[in-house]
């Protein structure tokens, strides 16, 4: 720098001057970057000294007095040939000039070396008091800037919430964890149901009849050509499905009949009777039949339903977790960019100063004001990236939209750490297979197609079963006095004129045989009916066997080779499964370690910049730097804070994918999710 200003000064003539022609002016030769647009009154007296004195320069290539920043000090050049600081107002150093009127070479060089330890010194001296004022002030932590307001929250009731606050809230509030929570519940009921199939089946069936019928022979009973009954039925029954296969069925019936009939001996008479039968399949349905393959299914896809609710309560708390990590690191890339905006507001105000002191120039300021409009913007864009992220995680916590959480701010109460995680991948790989959600509602589903194979196996069999039914009756009714039997009716004229005769012929009358009678234990009401039945004196029962088949049976084969194929489709599925677990915890595995370095690169990163930037300040307030230098450093500055907050906050997140991915994300956030089973 020192040496520039030497050049501007030492108006040196090279042994062939390049000559400068301006209209209307004169000529000055070409110098090292200083340049005459007009000669000096010594030049054209004939002045022979080495070094004319130029009155006008151009410097740079710009017309007009030289004011050149060395340091912290201006320097211009009057017509003269005079070089002096401008407007130097800082202790001892006001007025101070220097004139290059320098004629011989020596003199030059004391000119020079003289120039040069002033140039030097004026910085430092220039800049004692300033440096001292910003010593003497105290130290204060970066503020942050005016905060701007966010729709529809109120920040000055905040909620503090930690992580396991936020996943507790998630899965108690949130609907996707109630609509896998229901879809649950109704699993169990369809277990239940199928159960059902094995509940015992009562039925009951009464009715009064009265039924008048033609008839046409005698022997019917019916008087006058016609047979009236009238009947009152009370009967009860019940069956189960038995767990072999096999189904009972028990009746108990009750009749109580009034008729006109002339054969009836008893009369109302009461019926009843009790009925049991057993069917017992010996082929087919006899390991498995349809009841038993739903309530197998019905289990399974319960299990399969705790599965999906435990996959779904994973993926919420995983997607809690990563939303409070974004929501953290909104916050903390909010502060940075506020501080940012502080960062440039001091160094506006540091500048004015200087502005004022005459220590720099004025347009110094424009720069400084056009960064901290550029920082203001991207503190108000990471406003918005804040409520976004804030929104995020308060519709994975919150029940309905009518939450009073909405309208509060929520401030994480973790802070961003990197806890190490020792996990090898072989350990990682065994985990995941043993705990993903998602493979064993792959397994069940296996589970399923077994059963339906082997039910469907079981169908093409033949039909042959065992049946066997006991039965037992009871009888009793009211005796019937008709007087004259029908049967007997036509023989006792012929009888008694055979009397007659035996009579008169002397002989003993013919007696006839004595009519048949009810036994005593049928005359009664309907306690003796159920006597007689209880008694089991008048049963019935059989004993057999059923066969039935189809000669081919396609139905039963073409669903079993369907369910085979099926089989099949599930063991590809499950390959492609194994590979996606195997490759996502291979890449959360690599995930985690290479956030982990990134962490320690952006920690390395920010903290160089964190010493460029104090260096640059140094060199800012020895006046060997520019302002645009130190906002560059301070831009730097926060750009590697905000990569060493990303780190940070991905490596996080990194961890919470490689708890999801290896299925102990619940263990890892102290969530205990009960078996449907056991409630």
């Amino acid at each position: 720098m020192v040496r520039r200003v030497l050049a501007a000064i030492e108006c040196r003539v090279h042994a062939r001057p390049q000559v400068i022609h301006r209209p209307g002016r004169g000529t000055c030769p070409r110098s090292s970057g200083l340049e005459s647009t007009r000669t000096s009154r010594k030049e054209k007296s004939g002045d022979k000294s080495l070094f004319p004195t130029c009155d006008f320069f151009r410097f740079g290539g710009l017309p007009g007095f030289v004011v050149r920043q060395i340091g912290r000090m201006n320097l211009w050049a009057d017509r003269k040939g005079d070089v002096k600081p401008a407007r130097m107002r800082s202790g001892s150093m006001a007025g101070f000039s220097l004139r290059s009127k320098c004629r011989h070479r020596p003199a030059l060089r004391r000119c020079s070396v003289a120039l040069s330890l002033m140039l030097l010194a004026a910085p430092l001296v220039a800049l004692a008091g300033p440096i001292m004022q910003e010593q003497a002030r105290p130290a204060q932590a970066a503020a942050p800037a005016s905060a701007t307001p966010r729709v529809g929250v109120d920040e000055s009731r905040p909620l503090v919430l930690t992580l396991f606050d936020a996943v507790k809230m998630a899965l108690e509030h949130n609907p996707e964890i109630e609509v896998e929570r229901i879809n649950v519940k109704q699993a169990q009921y369809d277990l239940f149901a199928a159960h059902g199939s094995r509940d015992v089946l009562l039925s009951s069936n009464s009715y009064y009849e009265h039924k008048v019928v033609p008839i046409g022979s005698v022997l019917a009973g019916g008087p006058n050509g016609a047979l009236t009954t009238e009947s009152v039925n009370y009967d009860f029954g019940a069956q189960q499905l038995l767990s072999t296969g096999g189904q009972w069925a028990a009746q108990f019936s009750n009749t109580r009949l009034n008729s006109n009939s002339q054969f009836s001996s008893i009369n109302p008479q009461y019926n009843t009777s009790i009925n049991i039968q057993l069917r017992q399949p010996l082929m087919r349905n006899l390991s498995i039949d349809d009841a038993r393959r739903k309530i197998r299914i019905a289990g399974r896809r319960l299990d399969q339903s705790d599965a999906e609710f435990r996959r779904k309560a994973i993926d919420i708390v995983s997607r809690v977790q990563q939303a409070y990590w974004n929501l953290l690191f909104a916050i903390k890339d909010l502060q940075i960019r506020r501080e940012a905006v502080y960062l440039a507001k001091t160094q506006f105000e540091r500048n004015q100063r200087m502005v004022k002191d005459g220590m720099i120039a004025a347009i110094d300021l424009v720069s400084v004001e056009v960064e901290i409009e550029r920082r203001n913007e991207s503190a108000l864009t990471a406003v918005d990236a804040l409520t976004r992220a804030e929104n995020s995680l308060k519709q994975l916590i919150l029940g309905d939209r009518e939450a009073p959480v909405w309208g509060q701010a929520i401030v994480p109460a973790e802070s961003l750490e990197v806890r190490a995680v020792a996990l090898t991948l072989p350990e990682a790989i065994a985990a995941a297979f043993a705990k993903r959600p998602e493979l064993a509602s792959s397994s069940l589903d296996q589970e399923m197609n077994k059963v339906d194979v082997k039910y469907l196996d079981n169908q093409t069999r033949p039909q042959l079963d065992l049946i066997a039914s006991y039965t037992t009756t009871g009888l009793s009714g009211s005796l019937v006095n008709n007087g004259v039997s029908p049967f007997t009716a036509t023989t006792n004229l012929l009888l008694d004129r055979v009397n007659l005769l035996s009579s008169l012929s002397g002989l003993p009358p013919v007696v006839p045989p004595p009519a048949s009678q009810v036994p005593g234990f049928l005359i009664g009401g309907y306690g003796q009916s159920l006597h007689n039945l209880l008694a089991n004196d008048f049963r019935t029962f059989r004993f057999g066997v059923s066969l039935s088949f189809p000669l081919r049976n396609r139905i039963a084969q073409s669903q079993l080779g369907r369910a085979v194929a099926e089989g099949q489709k599930i063991t590809a599925r499950r390959k492609i499964l194994e590979q996606t677990v195997e490759a996502e915890v291979r890449n959360a595995l690599q995930s985690v370690e290479g956030t982990r370095q990134r962490v320690e690169a952006a920690k390395a990163s920010r903290e160089a910049a964190q010493k460029q930037l104090e260096s640059e300040q140094r060199r800012f307030a020895a006046g060997l730097s520019t302002t645009y230098f130190v906002l560059e450093r301070q831009n730097n500055l926060s750009e590697a804070q905000g990569r060493e907050l990303r780190a940070v906050t991905e490596y996080n997140k990194a961890v919470s994918e490689l708890q999801r991915v290896m299925g102990v994300t619940l263990t890892s956030a102290n969530v205990d999710v009960a078996s449907p089973r056991g409630r």
